[in-house]
């Protein structure tokens, strides 16, 4: 088994966990058992276990920006841009669980607050790309784009903490795309 193989092994164990279990019970011992490993080889891969949430986090980060930037580039109108951005963010988090406990910090203690600083920066970024998005529209607004990019977000964020509080029952997929009209008739004049 290469190197890398052996890290996506921990990383995907540790996604699989976050999904599972109350993250205050998250060990690097369980971490390295789920994943076949030793904990002393876990090391060798990561120096701590704050390295491998932050290494978890940097590929939802990463998956999540990666289809902004694609919509940025998108010749769709802005209106379905922020809604395609809406809605892959939350069928992401329906099918990866596990990053819905870190976006809405609830996996991460005070030994991880490196990652959790990250997470706010995220949802800043996030905000930030809708905003600029809204921008290209600006006179189809009810209101000015910053408040209308703070309402999406606010509003994705509570949706994970609701698909959370569900113990993943209740799938963003059965709901969201009425949230998503009710957004829309307060952010769009048409």
């Amino acid at each position: 088994m290469t190197r890398k193989n052996r890290k996506n092994i921990i990383l995907e164990s540790l996604a699989s966990m976050l999904e599972e279990r109350n993250m205050s019970k998250v060990t690097t011992a369980l971490l390295a058992e789920k994943s076949g490993i030793t904990e002393a080889a876990l090391y060798r891969h990561f120096p701590s276990k704050r390295s491998i949430y932050a290494e978890l986090f940097a590929f939802c980060d990463n998956a999540i920006f990666s289809k902004c930037n694609e919509l940025k580039k998108d010749k769709i109108s802005s209106k379905e841009k922020v809604k395609n951005a809406f809605m892959f963010f939350m069928i992401f988090i329906e099918k990866n669980k596990g990053f819905a406990r870190l976006l809405s910090r609830e996996a991460l203690s005070s030994d991880e607050q490196n990652v959790s600083d990250n997470v706010n920066q995220f949802y800043e970024r996030y905000e930030l790309f809708i905003r600029q998005v809204l921008k290209e529209d600006a006179d189809n607004l009810v209101t000015q784009p910053g408040i209308s990019a703070q309402l999406i977000v606010t509003s994705l964020e509570g949706n994970v903490s609701r698909y959370i509080r569900s113990k993943f029952k209740d799938s963003p997929s059965s709901y969201i795309e009425n949230v998503w009209e009710l957004l829309s008739i307060s952010v769009f004049k048409s």
